[in-house]
């Protein structure tokens, strides 16, 4: 087996995690795809979403792969597919058949997506701080590659449309790094502190969902966030503002955070999770109550860029205090897919707060999201009590 610790191996393995926010830097091509094809506003929208449903759908079949042909054979093959099926329009011309390498390149996506957490997992699951940090630079790892996969879609759109799908063929380089320098790593490798049994059953505990479903209301109000943020600034600066720049500077933010994570882990261990939560609290109620105030907002919208660079490494990292390694790919499907479903759930999120709290302010949801996080932050308080009575009276170590 391949030295698991070398420098090369680790970047090959974060190096995955580029492509899988990529399906939206192509969105600047959009309206000359339109022109071009000659094809209705909700047909191009299309285009960009398409990917989002193959996903969900793939992240639960790439659990079934990996148990049949192995982890790395299976992240392979979603590389193969993202190169393949993303780079197609380069040389496509009709929309039909575009838009299906656009459902193609989310079967990679999903392929990859809980794999690319998984896998460190597995690799480092004796090495603590290094299994953390190497979770907070997968979390950095998206960031970057939403960034620069974007800026490289723009600058490729001065040619042509057609070009701007280029970016996708980065994943060929990426499969041929990851193939020759990351170690293979099954499923059922001997014996784990959660069953000591190989061959066992999958299994999913209680806590499994409800992490599945918090993951759901975090992506939820964090994209509820993001897409009325453009709404509200222009609502306070008038319509000629332009908050693009804006926009495409939040990915450092995740990045920088992400970057910190294995040490704030360290010292923090479960003050992550309350960390992440109380700073999304705050942004939700700095963006709420802003009014007319555009620094209230900003600093709001600024501030809502950190939390998810915390809570999903955390929830990540602790999965294997929940699951055995059989269960892991699964596992990590299900709050995968519980962060899918809360972005494509954020409008209906919106709509149900913005009712619920009797105005139509703009700012409205977001106090109700608030009183939502509260309640959240009870809860899994109230849970860490429980475990820290029971392993008191059992005697037992707890975990930070």
């Amino acid at each position: 087996m391949r030295n698991k610790n070398r420098f090369l191996s680790k970047v090959a393995v974060l190096s995955v995690s580029l492509v899988l926010t990529s399906a939206g830097s192509i969105n600047g091509a959009l309206p000359l795809i339109q022109s071009g094809l000659k094809i209705s506003n909700t047909e191009m929208e299309l285009l960009s979403t398409a990917p989002a449903l193959s996903v969900v759908v793939f992240v639960l079949l790439s659990a079934f792969f990996a148990e049949k042909i192995g982890i790395k054979r299976t992240i392979s093959i979603g590389l193969l597919l993202v190169g393949v099926a993303g780079g197609a329009p380069l040389i496509l011309k009709n929309y039909p058949v575009i838009l299906a390498s656009r459902f193609l390149l989310g079967a990679g996506f999903g392929l990859i997506n809980s794999l690319a957490v998984s896998i460190i997992n597995m690799l480092f699951d004796d090495e603590v701080e290094t299994k953390a940090t190497m979770q907070g630079f997968r979390g950095a790892a998206e960031n970057v590659g939403n960034a620069v996969l974007t800026i490289l879609a723009g600058l490729l759109l001065a040619a042509n449309w057609h070009m701007s799908f280029a970016i996708y063929l980065i994943a060929f380089p990426i499969l041929a790094v990851f193939w020759i320098f990351v170690p293979d790593v099954s499923m059922t490798d001997g014996t784990d502190h959660k069953s000591g049994a190989i061959g066992e059953q999958i299994h999913i505990p209680a806590m499994i969902w409800v992490l599945a479903g918090f993951a759901l209301l975090l992506v939820m109000m964090m994209t509820g966030l993001s897409v009325r943020f453009s709404s509200m600034a222009v609502a306070i600066k008038g319509p000629n503002f332009n908050a693009s720049n804006i926009l495409a500077a939040m990915p450092i933010i995740g990045i920088i955070t992400g970057s910190f994570f294995g040490l704030l882990n360290k010292w923090t261990g479960r003050g992550c999770l309350y960390i992440g939560i109380g700073l999304l609290i705050l942004a939700n109620l700095l963006v709420g109550f802003s009014g007319d105030n555009f620094t209230m907002l900003l600093v709001g919208y600024v501030i809502s860029g950190i939390p998810g660079s915390l809570v999903f490494p955390f929830i990540y990292n602790s999965l294997n205090l929940y699951v055995s390694k059989k269960s892991m790919a699964f596992a990590t499907s299900l709050i995968l897919i519980g962060c899918n479903l809360g972005g494509f759930l954020s409008p209906f999120g919106m709509n149900l707060a913005q009712t619920l709290s009797g105005s139509s302010a703009l700012g409205a949801p977001f106090p109700v999201f608030t009183v939502l996080l509260l309640g959240i932050a009870l809860v899994f308080y109230l849970q860490d009590r429980s475990i820290s009575k029971k392993a008191a009276v059992s005697g037992s170590p707890v975990n930070k």
